[in-house]
């Protein structure tokens, strides 16, 4: 056993530092064997974080207050304790997980068009395949490992041609392509608790890698921490997601109690010599500290919120900011936002605001795009394993028929804590993307009832 992690220690490795995507992982069962605790000590409905979840995220992915009390697999020791006492003539001593990290995620979807287009079909596929490892090498440093197979499908885009002077839009097109099938790659090292005796604990922690969407989003309503299949239409409309070497770089992190920041410097599409960068900020009134402080109920033996593992009574703020600056005409592509979150019992009602300039400032002239977009969710837990929710969101383009609404509404299930279903409606109530350009019916309007699990 002991052989097969140091293998895996030096996969991991490897693919950590030639990591090319951009996602954070989903769930992660793994901590649950090196717990021996549920999956719901740490999402609320997976992959949502509870309280415990997000404070053992950002603390490098321990338990914030002493991780050796709670471990059920001893780690692999890299180093004797006595080496930190003739440091530098030694190399400082650490730990590997003891048995691999290793969990595997499945998503499948039945995916059903309701829009009544001629096109209109219904399909039954296998979204992803992730294999996910995460863990710790000791007392102040931790790593993320993410291999991803994703599913070809059709893809509709609509391309916007503008006049380089009075900016006015001259043509708009609809073209339809095949997104083939993948395998993508992310990891990350981070560096935690740099100058703890000047700064204090938690105060600055450098991540090394692929950044994701647990950053390069709104702080309290970010994609990677939905519920639902669809992500949030901010994501989509002003490319969050990132795209494979342009979301490698750098970034600082650090939290309190009552709050927690995030910047970072990304390497951008190649095309100019230009870096990117972005930054996010958080607070949070009442509930689970963000440094795990706070809990009094205990789940499984470990502190939770003081309501119960998944509640956690609390008023959440954030700001968001991110520059990219785009091709050999250094054009600039900035997105400024503010996001909110309040929890009340069984209910979390959230909601947003974000804007996005596209193209503007670059040396070959280029007229800006500017988009606009709110949005308000609500969820609630009927029981512990069923959550209705509702998501309205709305778009202000000045592209001819670039205004858009929609409601996103449904229902998730976990017949197991691993095991996921949602059921889920998709409704554009305003300037249907492909409908407002063509006047054709299109197959934007959908159903799907997606199945996933992990373990």
């Amino acid at each position: 056993m002991r052989n097969g992690a140091i293998l895996f220690l030096l996969a991991a490795t490897s693919v950590i530092f030639a990591g090319m995507a951009t996602d954070d992982a989903h769930a992660i069962p793994a901590f649950a064997r090196k717990y021996k605790t549920a999956c719901i000590t740490c999402h609320a409905t997976f992959p949502r974080l509870t309280a415990l979840g997000e404070a053992i995220r950002l603390n490098g992915y321990k338990m914030p207050e002493g991780d050796e009390l709670y471990v059920k697999d001893p780690p692999v020791s890299m180093g004797a304790e006595a080496y930190k006492k003739v440091f530098p003539n030694a190399v400082w001593p650490s730990d590997i997980p003891g048995m691999p990290p290793i969990s595997l995620v499945v998503i499948t979807d039945y995916d059903f068009d309701i829009g009544g287009s001629r096109s209109s079909r219904t399909d039954f596929r296998v979204e992803e395949a992730e294999l996910i490892a995460a863990g710790a090498f000791g007392e102040n440093m931790s790593f993320f490992l993410e291999i991803e197979y994703e599913e070809g499908n059709a893809e509709l885009e609509l391309e916007v041609e503008k006049d380089p002077v009075t900016g006015f839009v001259e043509e708009v097109e609809v073209h339809e392509f095949e997104v083939e099938s993948g395998v993508e790659f992310s990891g990350w090292l981070m560096w935690e608790d740099l100058f703890r005796r000047t700064l204090g604990d938690n105060r600055l922690n450098l991540r090394f890698g692929t950044i994701g969407m647990q950053d390069l989003a709104l702080p309290n309503t970010r994609s990677h921490n939905r519920i639902t299949v669809q992500d949030y239409l901010y994501t989509d409309e002003l490319e969050l997601h990132g795209h494979g070497n342009d979301t490698v770089g750098i970034g600082a992190n650090g939290f309190g109690r009552n709050y927690r920041y995030n910047v970072g410097l990304l390497n951008g599409d190649g095309a100019t010599s230009r870096k990117d960068y972005y930054g996010a900020l958080s607070f949070k009134i009442g509930g689970l500290g963000y440094d795990g402080s706070g809990g009094t109920t205990e789940e499984g033996g470990l502190k939770t919120t003081p309501s119960g593992y998944w509640r956690d009574d609390s008023v959440l703020f954030g700001l968001f900011g991110f520059r990219s600056n785009q091709g050999p005409g250094n054009n600039t592509f900035d997105r400024f936002g503010a996001d909110f979150r309040v929890n009340f019992k069984d209910l979390s009602v959230a909601g947003g605001y974000i804007q996005g300039d596209n193209g503007g400032g670059g040396h070959d002239g280029a007229p800006k795009e500017e988009k606009d977009i709110w949005f308000a969710e609500a969820e609630y837990f009927v029981y512990p394993w069923l959550q209705p929710y509702l998501r309205y969101e709305h778009l202000s383009s000045d592209l001819a028929n670039g205004d858009k609404s929609r409601i996103v509404a449904g229902t998730v299930l976990l017949a197991r804590a691993n095991v996921k279903f949602n059921v889920e409606g998709r409704l554009y109530t305003k300037n249907d993307p492909i409908k407002a350009v063509t006047g054709d019916k299109s197959d934007q309007d959908r159903v799907v009832v997606r199945l996933n699990f992990a373990f």
